[in-house]
């Protein structure tokens, strides 16, 4: 088979999670427009961060990488960035997208926003509907509602704005984290259930920790960023189907993230989970998987909505459950930095397993899994160029014969640059 390998084996040690990508780029928009200097303390710097740091950069914040911690000195334009037209590449990095969608229009400047082909492909109209409705002049250089976008800084006001809450959260976090730099801030009318409600509630977290409120712009702070609970979905998933022992440290067991449920579907599943509190506070959370083996996973029914990047690493562990499974809410699976849905069916086909998009009454996709069966064999895993579906064929590894291979093992880098030196280690 061509490709890097693949580990197979059980899961025994501890692991450091790196620190949150949700959070950090919060945090980094927050401290990039506060007047003064803030410290973010265990950001994660990965390619999406650091697209994220680049593009503030070209809006003339400070931003200095100095190991576990960083230091950013605002706010934009403080040391200048160019009178004429800043052009903004930012690849694929999805969430800084949307955030700087909202935050252009909020400062001073002309700016054209663009992305990779993939990023190109990636639905922008409910955020630029609103941002239009609020005065911000955002021109679509290509299809509608898609990027490249032309955007005219310094246009947008204050108000209420109507919004559809069944889109990605991240138009509605956006929105939020501009609301601090317009006159009179920004409120949201929101329709419908809220997808991922519980990411606003992070983006509300991060605004307190700078001081911000509407319309009054942000102060500076020096603000720690808690474990990625999208990161430790993988190490636990694999104690699920691999069996032995693995903690997860630096962790918060209060924390707000959206993907932090996985606990509870790996809990669900027959997975043990306990926690440990040190000397110093920090927790970590240990996961073991059920006492009779992967074939003892309890099979599931659940809507993966709200926590979309917990889907893969969920169905990766379904994979090896005695019965059927079957997940609803994957729509936006299929708007990732892959088509997940599509990456999901693959997997768990080239791992032996059975899996099928299906519709539910109302027309929803919905992904059934059938627990491996046959005679078990290596698999060569496609990573379609999707740092989370890396990360869940190296689960799947876990519990086949060895010799699976991914074809694309450095596209962890956009969220996790050093998963692979964390994950071999704990396979034995």
């Amino acid at each position: 088979m061509s490709g890097a390998p693949l580990l197979s084996g059980r899961l025994s040690g501890a692991l450091r999670v790196p620190g949150s990508k949700s959070v950090t780029n919060r945090a980094l928009l927050a401290a990039a427009c506060a007047d003064g200097e803030s410290v973010l303390l265990n950001p994660l710097e990965s390619s999406d961060t650091r697209a994220f740091a680049a593009a503030l950069r070209l809006l003339g914040v400070g931003i200095f990488f100095e190991g576990v911690c960083w230091r950013i000195v605002g706010p934009i334009g403080r040391s200048g960035h160019s009178a004429g037209e800043v052009r903004i590449d930012i690849g694929d990095a999805g969430t800084p997208a949307r955030f700087l969608s909202a935050l252009l229009v909020a400062v001073p400047g002309r700016f054209v926003l663009d992305g990779s082909a993939r990023m190109r492909e990636r639905p922008m109209s409910p955020l630029f509907e609103a941002i239009r409705a609020l005065g911000g002049e955002i021109r679509c250089l290509g299809r509608e509602g898609f990027l490249p976008a032309a955007i005219r800084g310094g246009t947008l006001r204050g108000g209420r704005v109507t919004i559809r809450g069944d889109v990605s959260s991240q138009f509605l976090s956006a929105l939020q984290l501009v609301s601090p730099l317009v006159p009179g801030g920004v409120a949201l009318d929101v329709t419908g259930p809220v997808a991922s409600a519980a990411y606003l509630a992070l983006t509300r977290r991060v605004l307190e920790s700078f001081g911000a409120s509407p319309g009054g712009g942000y102060r500076p702070a020096r603000y720690r960023v808690e474990g990625d609970d999208s990161a430790a979905c993988f190490p636990i998933a694999g104690a699920l189907v691999a069996g032995g022992r693995v903690t997860v440290r630096g962790l918060a067991r209060n924390s707000e993230q959206p993907d932090a449920v996985f606990r509870a579907w790996a809990a669900a599943a027959g997975g043990l989970l306990s926690w440990e509190t040190d000397a110093d506070g920090e927790e970590s959370l240990t996961a073991s998987g059920p006492p009779g083996g992967a074939r003892s996973l309890r099979p599931m029914e659940i809507d993966v909505n709200a926590a979309p990047d917990a889907a893969l690493p969920l169905a990766a562990a379904l994979a090896f459950a005695g019965g059927a499974s079957r997940l609803a809410g994957v729509a936006r699976l299929r708007e990732k930095e892959s088509d997940r849905l599509a990456a999901a069916v693959d997997l768990l086909t080239r791992a032996g397993a059975s899996a099928r998009v299906g519709r539910d009454q109302a027309g929803a996709p919905v992904l059934s899994i059938s627990g491996r069966g046959g005679v078990p064999r290596a698999a060569a895993f496609a990573a379609h160029d999707d740092h989370r579906v890396a990360m869940s064929a190296a689960v799947l590894a876990l519990a086949l014969p060895s010799g699976s291979t991914i074809d694309d093992p450095a596209c962890v880098a956009k969220s996790w640059p050093g998963f692979w030196d964390a994950w071999s280690p704990l396979v034995g």
